[in-house]
């Protein structure tokens, strides 16, 4: 007996694949806001500018990592996705462009500190949040109108070294601002 196996459904363009448009019901979204005259800061891993989908879309930030690179380097990856959901423009075309939710809005990168930086020799955690305040209060002092933080730490057992009052005041500042 010989079986014909099914061809598995596959995407035929990066926009097919890019589930978030359809659910937050972007077609009809764009035709109010596109997220022109918005600026988003985006705390992360950085956003590197040079992907072609965020020509353009990517301002100079601040860079809080010792590593390589600046705040258009991102290593990891993560903060460009992010950037990418937020302000891609499809500029790679309707097969291969991936589009953003607010793709006329600009993206401010703010590269945090790597989990690997001086490891070892200071408390991780508690130097995440002090980074994670002082780069909150940079992005509530830019022109940005929202601030995203798509990343976090949680305390060491028994050490309240994340969730300190510093950073719970830098939160309180960017609501108060607006952000």
């Amino acid at each position: 007996m010989v079986g014909v196996a099914a061809t598995p459904a596959h995407a035929e363009s990066v926009r097919d694949m890019q589930w978030h448009l359809e659910a937050m019901h972007a077609d009809e979204m764009w035709k109010v806001s596109t997220g022109k005259g918005i600026t988003v800061a985006v705390i992360d891993s950085g956003v590197d500018d040079s992907l072609v989908d965020l020509k353009g879309q990517v301002l100079d930030g601040k860079d809080y990592s010792e590593q390589r690179g600046d705040e258009h380097t991102d290593i990891e990856g993560h903060g460009t996705s992010i950037a990418a959901l937020i302000a891609a423009t499809g500029a790679r075309g309707t097969v291969q462009g991936s589009y953003g939710l607010a793709p006329d809005a600009k993206i401010l990168p703010i590269r945090m500190r790597y989990a690997t930086e001086d490891y070892g020799q200071v408390d991780n955690k508690a130097e995440f949040s002090r980074v994670l305040t002082r780069a909150i209060r940079y992005a509530a002092d830019t022109d940005a109108q929202i601030i995203n933080i798509s990343m976090g730490s949680s305390n060491a057992p028994g050490r309240k070294n994340v969730g300190t009052p510093e950073l719970a005041s830098a939160v309180q500042y960017a609501i108060g601002k607006g952000n």
